[in-house]
């Protein structure tokens, strides 16, 4: 069947039954990211990862590599869908007590050494310190499966990690930016104000930035610390129907005041960061928590 390309209008409203395709996509790539924090290991395959991986989104899926590293701490998969062709990177979340330090480190630090831009100190290590053997490992499946697009994807901190490793990706293997889509959810913000236009520049439109009603670690970290801001493009998932509005797409950082940072953070529940039309399950298999 291959990859489902969605198109989008930014600024327009969307009701639920109009993006069935969308929720569909949404609940699929969750899975992969619910499965990268509770744990998964190749060895024991799918069994691994509780009730995320009970589905038949990843039951004809083909674990080809995990990770587990404790400094800088890091945690994912990699695996093969030849029904949609695709080769999928899933970051894990905060699923364990030591991620909170990674959470917290939001010092930003140049992305490019005498670049203007900073990024994230804590996801900038957790993703550098596995990016040479993912980037190992995809380079070996990309000649395997040609035809095959790259998916890159995350909850929480994941989010963060799953897009600043494609942009990783893409910034050390030439030619491989067609073929790479990164989907995120509850994504914290990953840098400054010159990264996000540097993150448009290279993958905004390749990027879909999922949010959820009032999350709000999305609204984390604040604007005024070190002057973060958000990436494109934003899917707003409005209510518990299903509601969807698409921010504005611009290519200087913008983020969209008709989206989630509608919302007052005194409004915000931890609750909508585990609600993203009702995944992650309940159990986060082996986690130690996750949020």
């Amino acid at each position: 069947m291959g990859y489902q390309e969605i198109e989008l209008v930014p600024g327009k409203h969307y009701e639920a039954k109009e993006v069935v395709q969308l929720h569909n996509l949404i609940r699929k790539y969750m899975r992969y990211s619910t499965a990268a924090t509770s744990f998964v290991e190749l060895k024991k395959g799918w069994a691994s990862c509780g009730l995320a991986c009970n589905s038949p989104d990843v039951q004809d899926v083909v674990l080809n590599y995990t990770w587990h590293v404790d400094v800088p701490l890091s945690d994912g998969l990699i695996a093969v869908h030849p029904g949609d062709r695709e080769i999928v990177v899933a970051l894990a979340g905060t699923h364990r007590y030591r991620a909170l330090i990674t959470d917290a480190s939001v010092l930003t630090f140049p992305y490019i050494p005498g670049a203007a831009m900073g990024v994230h100190g804590g996801f900038l290590d957790s993703v550098r310190g596995v990016a040479g053997q993912v980037q190992q490992r995809l380079e070996r499946l990309v000649a395997d499966y040609p035809d095959y697009m790259i998916i890159f994807t995350g909850h929480s901190k994941g989010g963060a990690e799953a897009a600043l490793s494609a942009l990783e990706l893409v910034r050390r293997v030439q030619g491989i930016k067609p073929r790479v889509r990164v989907w995120t959810f509850g994504e914290p913000r990953l840098g400054d104000v010159e990264f996000a236009e540097f993150y448009n520049h290279q993958l905004g439109s390749a990027t879909y930035r999922v949010t959820s009603m009032a999350d709000p670690v999305v609204a984390m970290p604040p604007h005024f610390l070190f002057n973060y801001c958000h990436h494109n493009l934003e899917i707003w998932l409005m209510n518990d129907a299903g509601d969807v509005y698409v921010g504005e797409n611009r290519t200087t950082c913008y983020e969209d005041p008709r989206a989630s940072s509608s919302v007052d953070f005194f409004y915000r529940s931890i609750a909508w960061h585990k609600n993203y039309l009702g995944l992650p399950p309940s159990d986060h298999a082996a986690a130690l928590f996750s949020w």
